[in-house]
């Protein structure tokens, strides 16, 4: 699916000349003052979610762009969306304002066909980069959680492990219950294995599971490269 862009400018002649340039690899929404703007991207966030990118005009009637950008980067929903200001005035004071208001990069007008797809494309590498590395940061610490999770479940496991072995020690093989100690200790065998694998992950991959999400895939996670 195409990445999302939102165009927020009041001249429709500024909206048709982005939107030429990038109907092609994008996916456009259009907004044509500073409160449209922020309506699609809420509008938006409850249907499709948020765009990937907003092209923000500076010099807007209703609501200047610089105040959009404000709004959008106090919400934490819509704070990671990255905003390229389009603009005329390129003066210090001007580009200074966009990047205090939030702004991630800018693009000169009249808009340079070439400049105008690098910097989004250098916008959009970065916010995915940005994003692969929280989702790192998080699984790895619910890794460490889970560590600490199955240290503490190891002494009970052992427990029941040692009193089903002094159970079957002292019965024959032939008692009903003694098939079913065999498979409790198998079974805590098993999870005892686990719990170690878990405790010893330092590289790990995913794995589909349902409605489209993943889970690690203790199978093929290791302690050290090679391992099974």
């Amino acid at each position: 699916m195409k990445p999302n862009i939102l165009i927020a400018d009041d001249s429709p002649a500024n909206i048709r000349v982005l939107v030429e340039i990038l109907a092609d690899e994008y996916e456009i929404s259009v907004a044509t003052g500073g409160k449209e703007a922020l309506e699609i991207v809420r509008a938006r966030a409850g249907l499709y979610g948020s765009p990937d990118l907003i092209l923000l005009d500076i010099v807007m009637p209703d609501m200047d762009g610089y105040k959009v950008c404000r709004s959008l980067k106090e919400n934490p929903s819509f704070r990671d969306i990255p905003v390229v200001f389009v603009t005329a005035n390129t003066d210090d004071e001007t580009l200074k304002e966009a990047f205090e208001s939030g702004g991630t990069d800018y693009v000169r007008k009249p808009v340079n066909r070439i400049e105008l797809l690098a910097r989004i494309k250098s916008a959009l590498t970065q916010q995915e980069l940005t994003r692969k590395l929280l989702e790192e940061e998080r699984l790895e610490g619910v890794l460490e959680m889970a560590g600490a999770v199955c240290h503490e479940l190891n002494q009970p496991m052992q427990s029941i492990l040692g009193f089903s072995q002094l159970l079957t020690d002292n019965m024959s093989a032939d008692n009903p219950k003694y098939e079913y100690l065999t498979i409790i200790k198998n079974q805590i065998d098993k999870m005892g294995k686990i719990t170690k694998k878990l405790m010893r992950i330092t590289r790990y991959e995913t794995r589909d599971y349902i409605e489209n999400t993943k889970i690690i895939d203790i199978s093929k996670a290791s302690e050290e490269k090679g391992e099974g």
